[in-house]
C-alpha cells in the first residue's frame, strides 16, 4: 500500500494534492486544545492517548538524560525552566497523532523490520567487531534506563510513523535544473564601486523663518497632535516589599522538610529479567546463562520452559511482584544474576538497570527551602492584603482610603500618553517597567477604578482614572522647538537626496569615480566585492540587497546610520557563480531535497494535528511532573 502511495506521489499533480489535503486540515479541521476530560491521561489526540505514568517515565527519561550529559549538573527545575516539559509534550502530541493517521490507514510495522532496524543500530555494534551485540545491546539499554521490551515497541511505533511521513515526499525529490540555479543565485558575486560623502559635505541648513515654520506647521498638522492623556493614582502590591518582611526560623523550616520530605528524596527502584522455574536446580543453569547474555525468551525456549519471562521495571522493593525475589536481587550488584525462592516458584534474575535512591539532607536543601517558604509566606500574605483591601473598597471606601487602611501607598501619576510620556515627552518609569499599568489605564472609562490586576512579574496593582485629557491641535508656540526640529530634519533630508542625485547622475553618466570625488571634498572610494550572504561591513544592508536587483552600470544610495556619512554605489561588475561539479551538484540536491523534507513534513505535521481534537489536563501533568 505504502508503495503505491509513494508512486502516486511521483506526479506534479500529486505535490499540489499534498498541499490541499494539508490545507483541509487547517481549514476544517477539528482541532483545538480543551482542558479537563481526559481520564487518566495528561493529552488525548484524538483515539490517541498520553497517560499519566507514560508522560512521567519519558519526563524523567528526558532529565536523567540531561543529568549524564552534565556530570549532574542540572536539575530538574532547571529542565521545566527551560520549558522541556512543554517541548517533551508537544513531541508526544505529534508521535499520538501520527499513531492515530496510522492506525486509521492501517499502516503496520513486521517484527523483522524491528529486528532489522536494531541490528543496524550503530550503538549495539560491538566496538570490535562491528556487529550486532546481544551484550552490547543489553549494556546500551541498561544505561539509557530502557528495557528491551520499551526499546522494541518504541522502535515499532517510530518505524511506523517513519513510514507515513516517508509517504510525503519520498516521491518529490528537487529537480537537478531547480538546484543548479539556485546555486548559482546563492553563489553570484557582485563588484561595486562606492563614494563616500561625509556629513560635512551638506550645506548648513539655516534656522527657518517664521513663514517657513508657519506653512510647514499647516502642512503637518497631524505630525504635532498633543495625543490624549490620562492621569491616575495607582495603589501597588509588591512581593519584593513583603519579601524583605520575611524571615523564616530554623524550627520553620525544619518542619517543611519534614513535612515535605519525600519531594527531597528518592527510593531505589530496580529492573530485571526473571524467569520461573520449578526447582533450584533448572534456575541456577538459567541463571548461568543468563549472566552469560543469551536473551531470555530464548533460554525459556531452548528449555523448553513454559510461559514468558517476566520483565519487572523500575520497581521499588516494596512494590515488587514477589518480595522474596525483590528482597534477593535488591542485595545484588549491578549487572549480575542469580536464583531466588519466591513465594511459589524458584527464579533465575539478572539485573537490567538500578536507578539508586537518595535523600537530601536538610543542609543540601536549607537554600530551596527558605525559597520555596519565602515563595508560599509572600503569595500567603499578598492574597490577604488583597482581600482586605477589597473589603475596604467593598464598604465604600474609594482606592486611596482602601490603600490606607492596608498601610499601602496610594501614588498620584502625571498624565501620559499611550506610550507612557508626560507632557514634557519624558517617560514614567512605573508605566515603562509595568506595561500592564498603561494597557488598563487606558481601557477605562474617567473616574472608574480598576479591579487588582497582575503584572508581568507577578506584583499586582489597582489604579483609577483620575482624568482623561483629550487629543487636541496645539498653537504653533505650544510645539514650536519640536516644529524646528522637525524642519530641519526635512530639510537636511531634502540636501541629502540632491547631493545623492547628483553623485549618483555623475556615475550613471559613466563618470569615473575619480573624477567624481575631485567634486567633493574629504570625500572618499572604496571597491567591494559582495556576496549575497556576507554583508560588507561598511555598505548598509539595504543598499547591499538593491546593488543586486539592478544592472551594471546603474547606481544606488544610502546613509551609513552609525556616521551618517551619504554613500553613493555604482555596480561595475556581475560575478557569476563558479561551475559547479556533476558530483557537487548531487551533493547540493541532497541538502536541498532535506530542506523541502523538513519543510513538507513540518507543514503535514500542522494539519495533522490540527485535524485531530487535542484535550489537556493540566492538573495531570502536573501530577506526572511531582508537581501536584
Amino acid at each position: 500500500m505504502l508503495d503505491a502511495m509513494r508512486n502516486s506521489l511521483k506526479s506534479p499533480f500529486a505535490v499540489v494534492f499534498i498541499g490541499l489535503i494539508v490545507l483541509s486540515f487547517v481549514v476544517w479541521g477539528t482541532g483545538d486544545v480543551l482542558k479537563g476530560g481526559t481520564g487518566d491521561a495528561v493529552v488525548v489526540v484524538g483515539p490517541e492517548k498520553i497517560t499519566v505514568d507514560e508522560y512521567r517515565v519519558k519526563w524523567r527519561r528526558v532529565v536523567d538524560n540531561r543529568l549524564r550529559e552534565s556530570n549532574g549538573r542540572f536539575s530538574e527545575t532547571e529542565a521545566k525552566e527551560q520549558g522541556l516539559d512543554q517541548q517533551l509534550l508537544d513531541r508526544l502530541i505529534t508521535e499520538a497523532a501520527l499513531t492515530a493517521k496510522m492506525n486509521e490507514l492501517g499502516v503496520s510495522v513486521s517484527t523483522a523490520m524491528v529486528v532489522k532496524f536494531a541490528r543496524n543500530y550503530e550503538a549495539f555494534a560491538d566496538p570490535f567487531t562491528g556487529k550486532f551485540s546481544d551484550d552490547q545491546y543489553l549494556d546500551t539499554l541498561s544505561r539509557a534506563q530502557l528495557t528491551p521490551r520499551q526499546f522494541e515497541e518504541d522502535a515499532r511505533a517510530d518505524l511506523g510513523r517513519r513510514q507515513i511521513l516517508s509517504v510525503i515526499y519520498d516521491g518529490i525529490p528537487s529537480p537537478i535544473s531547480f538546484t543548479r540555479l539556485v546555486m548559482a543565485y546563492q553563489q553570484e558575486m557582485r563588484q561595486v564601486e562606492s563614494i563616500f560623502l561625509p556629513a560635512s559635505s551638506l550645506p548648513k541648513i539655516n534656522e527657518p523663518t517664521n513663514a517657513q515654520l508657519e506653512e510647514f506647521f499647516l502642512e503637518h498638522a497631524g505630525q504635532f497632535m498633543i495625543p490624549e492623556r490620562r492621569a491616575a493614582t495607582v495603589v501597588l502590591m509588591l512581593a519584593a516589599d513583603i519579601e524583605l518582611e520575611i524571615n523564616p526560623t530554623e524550627e520553620e523550616l525544619r518542619a517543611v522538610y519534614e513535612f515535605e520530605k519525600a519531594k527531597y528524596s528518592k527510593v531505589e527502584t530496580r529492573s530485571w529479567v526473571q524467569i520461573q522455574v520449578d526447582d533450584q536446580v533448572i534456575a541456577e543453569v538459567v541463571a548461568k546463562r543468563l549472566g552469560a547474555g543469551e536473551d531470555a525468551a530464548y533460554i525459556m525456549s531452548d528449555l523448553k520452559i513454559a510461559g514468558d519471562p517476566i520483565l519487572v521495571e523500575n520497581t521499588e522493593v516494596r512494590n515488587s511482584p514477589d518480595d522474596q525475589i525483590a528482597e534477593v536481587v535488591f542485595k545484588a550488584q549491578a549487572d549480575t544474576s542469580g536464583v531466588a525462592e519466591g513465594r511459589f516458584k524458584w527464579a533465575a534474575w539478572k539485573i537490567i538497570a538500578i536507578d539508586p535512591g537518595y535523600e537530601k539532607s536538610f543542609e543540601e536543601v536549607l537554600v530551596e527551602l527558605k525559597k520555596d517558604f519565602t515563595s508560599e509566606e509572600v503569595s500567603n500574605r499578598l492574597y490577604k492584603i488583597m482581600g482586605d483591601f477589597e473589603g475596604a473598597r467593598a464598604d465604600g471606601m474609594d482606592i486611596e482610603e482602601a490603600a490606607e487602611s492596608q498601610q499601602l501607598v496610594a501614588i498620584s501619576l502625571p498624565p501620559v500618553d499611550n506610550r507612557g510620556t508626560d507632557e514634557n515627552l519624558q517617560s514614567v518609569d512605573i508605566f515603562t517597567q509595568n506595561p500592564k499599568i498603561l494597557e488598563t489605564l487606558f481601557s477605562l472609562d474617567e473616574l472608574v477604578e480598576s479591579h487588582i490586576e497582575e503584572t508581568a512579574n507577578g506584583d499586582f496593582f489597582a489604579l483609577t482614572v483620575n482624568q482623561v485629557i483629550a487629543s487636541r491641535s496645539p498653537d504653533l508656540d505650544e510645539v514650536r522647538d519640536q516644529v524646528i526640529l522637525a524642519w530641519k530634519s526635512e530639510q537636511k533630508s531634502k540636501a541629502m537626496r540632491e547631493l545623492a542625485n547628483s553623485v549618483k547622475a555623475d556615475l550613471d553618466s559613466a563618470m569615473s569615480a575619480n573624477d567624481v570625488l575631485s567634486k567633493y571634498p574629504n570625500s572618499r572610494l572604496e571597491i567591494s566585492i559582495l556576496n549575497r550572504y556576507q554583508p560588507e561591513p561598511t555598505i548598509p544592508a539595504g543598499l547591499s540587497n538593491r546593488l543586486f536587483s539592478i544592472n551594471v552600470g546603474q547606481s544606488v544610495f544610502d546613509v551609513v546610520s552609525t556616521t551618517g556619512e551619504l554613500v553613493v554605489s555604482r555596480l561595475q561588475n556581475i560575478i557569476p557563480s563558479p561551475v559547479i561539479s556533476d558530483a557537487n551538484l548531487m551533493l547540493l540536491r541532497s541538502r536541498m531535497d532535506q530542506e523541502v523534507e523538513r519543510d513538507l513534513e513540518n507543514l503535514f505535521i500542522s494539519g495533522l494535528r490540527s485535524s485531530y481534537t487535542i484535550r489537556q489536563d493540566q492538573r495531570l501533568k502536573a501530577l506526572a511532573l511531582g508537581d501536584g
